[in-house]
């Protein structure tokens, strides 16, 4: 096609450079998954409205659509290309103050999560909406004297705008309708001329009634505890950021070290979060905590939206000086934060398995720091990244209780070889000793508690003439048996079928038989053994509301129970004076060696629920069923040794090159074609090792890609990658370069992206 032709006339008359205009910038970061900010402008009303932190709604892309997204910046700046207004504020009360803005700045670099969606999900959307709140509507006078005089108006219209003369400020409408005994439609007649203005607002609704009655059980403090209670006090005195890790055995007082801790806190004038794991694990503790304070707030999901709603807002108003809560509370909007207290921070639920994949204890470690205040990490079997630090960083101090309170003595342990149990070859069961132990315990009308980690009545199904095992068709895992429910089903996808009885190859057709075993097997072996025992099981399949859980605390605190089993939910959080036998079945660390912290998990898991017995005057005694006695976790959590077992398992992780001497990001995607997966995951792996050669950072590698140990899943088949690095300086260096470059966009149906990941399995 020819080049077409200017002449004269269709030339431009003059040629002029653009011109720099100052105006304010408003940047946003778009509340969806989308990894940018933006800049957009605002009119003068807005301006004098618009608050950092706040969400707003901005025209995006070609077709301008409303979009929500959160305010980060207002400066004025020079602009020489159009730029677009925002739309409107959406949440006006719902902003982030200016510390909590950083704070999600910090977890959406640290843990590769965009912006908007990180702030998003520091915010409960509840509470942008001011759920519960009371609408007001406040009329004021428009107009004056002279210009109503140019209006007809009715008598009980010169009645509102007499009494709004009167008063020479706003009323409210109900009120003011009340005065002159007229309607609503009076009024809408009045804004009509524009004689009269409404201004609507929200406001929290009075006489709020707290649902926690005061109870101060009289405590005395023993040696340990007054000591560790000092240190903590020369800390808050200091006003400085510190790490206090609060070491002490089950039973030795934590939870009353927490308590002065934060009543000195409140003496100064400040408010304090306490965070807790999940509602299910601590509705016991959560109850006595909240009865401790006067101004207290409890926070979780098992809180009405309109609850949660009205909390957040008293906690901002400074109407509650204590936050007690699992994860969410940990971005509760305290304007005068001066502790924060993380207990039992080795939790796994403490992570959060959605992106942002934060940690709430690193997390509330961050904000401590940011605002220059003490945390407390409480735990009587410490993470070995936090025991690893408290030796070794100098923020960290570590406070030990080395005895339970009262003096009581910690139980003893019998670690019992189910190697030498006939029946045991079958599956889980009540070894000779335990069953003896149960019944000398239901004799003397105590209680016992009964471990068994895994849910249902049988841990897979199998056929003896072919060799088959039943296993999901979606994932790479066996079915289990539920008898309860009268149903086999998946634990990774939930799929759900009939029980078969025989094989499904149609060239076998074997008869189908059960082995391993759960908490349903162990429930009937009780039935069948204890028929007069007073039994209940507490596991995810008959827990499925937190109101379930309170019911069965309070009937076993009432004594309404004698024998209480389920999985590691009843491990921990729990404070019965009356259970004297703990046993714990199946005590094996898990065969999947790519799970660096099974070892640690089980030995946290033994001596938490070791910790429920002997509480009080009852002796305790503790029964650990195992087929691998010689573990070194199993021989450490006899003997209540934390110390001994860190000392053996840190050089472990040391020459391995694991944390909490390396930092691990790991990546994972899946797709339903298997070579499309692998492909795209070989890609990013050498996309990742450029960008470590770029940044210069040699101590950083990256492991795979190779299948996952779940290698299917959901119909979708699963590789994963590891970025291993020395610091998390250098860890950060190569992720920040490659979200950059875009280095991090894979083409698959689902990726995640987990820094400091828990578990590999």
């Amino acid at each position: 096609m020819p080049t077409r032709r200017r002449d004269n006339q269709t030339a431009p008359l003059w040629i002029e450079a653009g011109e720099d205009k100052s105006t304010p910038l408003i940047s946003v970061a778009p509340a969806a998954p989308i990894d940018k900010i933006y800049t957009y402008t605002a009119t003068l009303e807005l301006l004098e409205q618009l608050r950092i932190g706040q969400r707003v709604s901005v025209p995006f892309g070609r077709k301008g659509t409303p979009s929500p997204a959160y305010v980060v910046a207002i400066e004025q700046g020079t602009w020489n290309s159009t730029l677009k207004p925002i739309t409107e504020i959406l949440d006006p009360a719902g902003n982030l103050s200016n510390h909590l803005l950083e704070l999600g700045k910090w977890i959406a670099r640290y843990y590769c999560c965009p912006l908007g969606r990180t702030l998003s999900a520091m915010i409960p959307q509840v509470v942008r909406k001011q759920s519960g709140f009371v609408t007001q509507r406040f009329i004021s006078l428009a107009a004056t004297a002279d210009t109503i005089a140019d209006h007809r108006l009715g008598a009980k219209q010169q009645t509102i705008l007499q009494e709004l003369m009167k008063e020479q400020a706003h009323l409210q409408a109900a009120d003011l309708l009340k005065r002159a005994a007229a309607s609503r439609a009076t009024l809408k007649s009045l804004l009509k001329r524009g004689l009269i203005v409404e201004t609507i607002s929200k406001a929290l609704p009075k006489d709020l009634e707290c649902p926690y009655p005061r109870n101060e059980p009289d405590f005395q403090l023993n040696v340990s505890q007054k000591e560790a209670l000092a240190h903590i006090t020369d800390v808050l005195c200091s006003q400085e950021f510190r790490v206090i890790l609060l070491y002490g055995r089950s039973g030795s007082g934590k939870t009353e070290v927490y308590v002065r801790a934060i009543r000195r806190v409140l003496a100064a004038g400040k408010q304090a979060i306490m965070l807790v794991p999940e509602i299910a694990l601590t509705t016991q503790l959560m109850q006595r905590l909240a009865e401790r304070f006067d101004h207290v707030a409890v926070i979780h999901s098992g809180l009405t939206g309109v609850q949660r709603s009205l909390a957040w807002e008293r906690i901002r108003n400074r109407d509650i000086h204590v936050v007690i809560g699992t994860r969410s509370a940990v971005f509760a909007p305290c304007p005068d934060l001066g502790l924060i207290v993380v207990d039992e921070e080795q939790e796994p639920s403490y992570k959060n398995l959605r992106s942002p994949r934060f940690h709430v204890r690193d997390v509330a470690i961050k904000r401590a720091h940011l605002l220059n205040i003490p945390i407390i990490l409480g735990s009587a079997t410490p993470s070995l990244e936090t025991w690893h630090n408290a030796h070794h960083h100098r923020a960290y101090t570590c406070v030990t209780l080395p005895s339970r309170v009262k003096s009581l003595p910690m139980p003893s342990v019998r670690l019992i070889d189910m190697r030498n149990e006939p029946s045991a070859a079958l599956g889980a069961t009540i070894s000779r000793q335990l069953a003896e132990a149960l019944r000398e315990t239901l004799a003397k009308k105590q209680q016992a508690v009964i471990l068994l980690n895994r849910r249902g009545f049988a841990s897979w199904l199998f056929c003896p003439r072919c060799k088959m095992r039943i296993q999901c068709h979606r994932c790479n895992a066996c079915m289990v048996l539920h008898l309860a429910q009268n149903r086999i089903r998946c634990h990774q996808c939930n799929l759900s079928e009939p029980i078969p009885i025989h094989c499904p190859d149609h060239s076998c057709r074997g008869k189908l038989v059960h082995g391993g075993g759960g908490t349903e097997k162990i429930e009937q072996q009780l039935h069948t053994c204890f028929p007069d025992a007073r039994v209940l099981r507490a596991d995810s399949d008959t827990m499925t509301h937190a109101r379930k859980y309170r019911h069965l605390v309070n009937a076993f605190e009432n004594r309404e129970l004698d024998i209480l089993i389920g999985t590691q939910m009843i491990a921990k959080g729990l404070d019965f004076p009356n259970v004297s036998l703990v046993g714990v079945i199946g005590a094996e660390p898990p065969a999947a060696l790519s799970d660096f912290r099974a070892n640690e998990r089980l030995f946290q898991l033994v001596t938490q629920v070791a910790g429920r017995a002997g509480r009080a005057d009852a002796t305790g005694l503790v029964i650990v069923q195992s087929m691998n006695v010689d573990s070194p976790a199993l021989r450490h959590a006899v003997h209540h040794d934390f110390d001994s077992f860190a000392a053996v398992e840190l050089p472990r992780r040391q020459a391995m090159h694991f944390p909490p001497f390396t930092r691990l990001t790991r990546f994972i995607l899946a797709g339903p074609r298997e070579g499309d997966v692998m492909e795209q995951a070989r890609c990013l792996a050498d996309r990742l090792k450029q960008h470590i050669a770029e940044t210069a950072q040699p101590d950083c590698v990256v492991l795979g890609p190779h299948p996952c140990v779940m290698e299917r899943a959901k119909n979708m088949y699963r590789y994963e990658l590891l970025l291993r690095a020395a610091s998390a300086s250098a860890m950060l260096s190569v992720l920040d370069s490659a979200r950059h470059d875009g280095a991090l966009r894979v083409n698959v149906k689902s990726f995640v992206l987990d820094v400091d990941p828990l578990s590999l399995s």
